[in-house]
């Protein structure tokens, strides 16, 4: 079965009004530049409230998929609205993406990135063709420390504790899902395994359980 997938739980700011930020998300599917060959990102989106009486955009796409960090980094960039939001993109058998994008203090900035890119399962070796996608035009909130996989794209202390600090959750929670990243491709194939830790950790549901 394919996994092929895109999700977003989109944390909109304080006093957002739920009818009218979720309008201005849809009407920016057909605003994003056209693809060769007319694909066309599919997205359903719907609003929820947060217990402490905030509203977040659920939204899951699969017809290009991919694209759907672009409308979240494009909705984000020209309404403000955005206080944070985490995509995860599921690429089936090419591997898998998670991203933090963090529009706080009306700067759009991913606090975390990370590519789940496929290993051998012999030599450990990454296959890294492809790469992730146009959302790393976003910059960074910290370079992350030169190491041995090349999936970490985003992240460091100061990368963690803003995801702390958004999400209201532990750091400690954040490290541990962070860390579970050198094996999320082992998930790889499995519909929602690979980010499933850092949905964990930042208390997210999967969209049809919140309604």
């Amino acid at each position: 079965m394919s996994t092929f997938m895109g999700l977003a739980w989109i944390d909109l700011v304080p006093g957002a009004d739920p009818e009218a930020a979720l309008a201005a998300f849809r009407a920016g599917i057909p605003l994003l530049p056209q693809r060769p060959k007319g694909l066309a990102l599919q997205a359903g989106a719907v609003t929820v409230e947060l217990s402490d009486g905030r509203c977040r955009i659920e939204s899951w796409s699969a017809g290009d998929y991919g694209r759907l960090a672009d409308l979240v980094v494009q909705y984000a960039e020209g309404t403000g609205l955005v206080s944070h939001a985490f995509v995860a993109l599921d690429h089936d058998e090419y591997g898998a993406e998670h991203i933090v994008i963090d529009g706080y203090d009306g700067t759009v900035r991913r606090a975390y990135h990370y590519v789940a890119y496929p290993r051998d399962e012999d030599t450990g070796a990454y296959y890294t063709e492809g790469g992730p996608g146009s959302v790393s035009r976003v910059p960074g909130i910290e370079e992350p420390v030169a190491g041995g996989d090349p999936g970490v794209k985003v992240d460091g202390s100061l990368a963690r504790a803003t995801v702390a600090a958004r999400y209201g959750v532990p750091v400690a929670a954040v490290d541990r899902a962070a860390m579970a990243d050198a094996f999320a491709h082992r998930e790889i194939g499995v519909v929602g395994g690979p980010c499933a830790q850092w949905r964990d950790a930042l208390g997210l549901v999967w969209p049809s359980e919140s309604q």
